[in-house]
């Protein structure tokens, strides 16, 4: 299993499978209780007063309406969550010649855990990718059961993080847990969250859905196919990684992913801050069908599945250095357009490829041409285009068929062009 962290303004953003780990805690569980002290004007009540009045809370009709539909989800739904125990066993390094041991040295295996829940009654559990990444074994055990079953991955996603995991375990143990349609969540609606923090089996914790944001670099890769995210203050800590999110009805809105944590340090493993990252479920039912039929998900695969532009572009002129900018009176954002396929989309719509380009020395020594004649995309349906992601955003948004509006920078103006975005083959 693999961990990455990913810096977010002066904090960690965190992927929240782990081990059992414990801070501090034999100081916290020691702690001193103020004692009331009643003033003159009041009554003192009896032992036996404060014992009628904690009974009478514990009655079920003294249940807030919100604390009733939680406990009724919980004892709906919480069978379908699922404890994930990973196996990992290190590679000895015989590629060096000097290390003659090498070979005859056990290595010590790694072990990792993390959430999931089941999808269907044959067996199949969505998880995160790097809950089971690397993984030699896999065992799933579920709720109120002390027995492990064994499970194999099925498919994978590793740009969307995402896994499909299949268990051997008798059919009376899988509770499938409905899918929602996470288009339809609001944010302030409820939100409450399953798994296996710390390793500690079976945790609700409860909240709100606190935004719907662009994706802050938390989930996935760098390509861009989770736009955007699910954010939420349900406690989610290291573990609950791949556990569901739920909604009041208790339908699953979101697979839990990744913490924003300012207590995090390299090498160790962040604590909930109240900021906590699901992946849209949409997403996941999106990819399911290949999930199943047990690809391997690459970002070029995701590319070629998904409607696009048909166009290569270069890094984000804002990484351009000023001085090449200004010379070629260049934007300051934007994206140039490299390559233009033949037949594409972008070709029909007329957009230009760099054809002049200068050469750049990066801080590692390496070469590489920038394109300075370029069309440039400034915008697209009215959104500002500072990087791939933005882009890619406004086209996976599109129904089929909806045609996007690009704001494009040639010769030293804009214009407008009007494309088509099409699966190519």
């Amino acid at each position: 299993m693999s961990m990455r962290t990913t810096a977010l303004g002066f904090g960690i953003v965190t992927l929240i499978a782990g081990g059992v780990a414990w801070w501090g805690l034999s100081n916290s569980q020691t702690q001193t209780q103020a004692q009331a002290v009643p003033t003159a004007n009041q009554a003192v009540q009896t032992p036996d007063q404060i014992q009628a009045q904690a009974s009478q809370a514990q009655e079920p009709g003294a249940l807030l309406q919100n604390e009733r539909n939680t406990i009724d989800i919980v004892q709906r739904t919480g069978d379908g969550v699922v404890y994930v125990s990973v196996r990992s066993m290190p590679q000895a390094n015989t590629s060096d010649p000097s290390n003659f041991f090498a070979p005859f040295m056990q290595q010590q295996p790694q072990q990792g855990t993390g959430s999931g829940f089941v999808i269907d009654t044959e067996g199949l559990i969505l998880t995160n990718y790097h809950v089971v990444d690397g993984a030699t074994e896999i065992t799933v055990k579920f709720h109120n059961n002390p027995k492990t079953f064994p499970a194999k991955v099925v498919g994978t996603a590793q740009p969307l993080d995402m896994a499909l995991i299949k268990v051997q375990a008798p059919k009376s143990l899988l509770k499938p847990m409905v899918l929602a349609n996470s288009d339809l969540v609001k944010v302030g609606q409820k939100a409450i969250a399953m798994g296996n923090p710390f390793g500690l089996e079976f945790t609700v914790t409860e909240g709100i859905v606190s935004a719907i944001r662009r994706n802050p670099g938390a989930i996935g890769d760098q390509s861009g196919f989770i736009p955007s995210v699910i954010q939420t203050d349900a406690s989610i800590n290291p573990g609950n990684s791949g556990g569901p999110l739920l909604n009041s009805a208790g339908q699953v809105v979101g697979i839990n992913t990744a913490i924003y944590s300012t207590n995090a340090q390299f090498g160790g493993e962040g604590q909930s801050a109240g900021i906590g990252f699901a992946i849209p479920i949409n997403i996941a039912k999106q990819y399911l069908p290949d999930l199943k039929a047990g690809k391997k998900l690459t970002a070029d695969e995701l590319t070629k599945s998904r409607p696009r532009l048909g166009v290569s572009l270069y890094p984000a002129l804002g990484l351009y250095p000023n001085s090449i900018r200004s010379q070629n009176k260049l934007p300051d954002n934007g994206l140039m357009v490299q390559q233009v396929e033949k037949g594409g989309p972008a070709e029909k719509a007329g957009l230009r490829a760099a054809t002049r380009m200068v050469q750049l020395q990066t801080q590692n020594g390496d070469m590489v041409d920038l394109g300075v004649n370029g069309d440039v995309i400034l915008q697209a349906d009215g959104v500002d285009i500072g990087g791939i992601t933005d882009l890619r955003e406004v086209i996976l948004n599109k129904k089929p068929g909806e045609a996007i509006t690009l704001k494009v920078w040639r010769d030293g103006q804009s214009i407008n062009v009007k494309i088509l975005p099409q699966v190519i083959k």
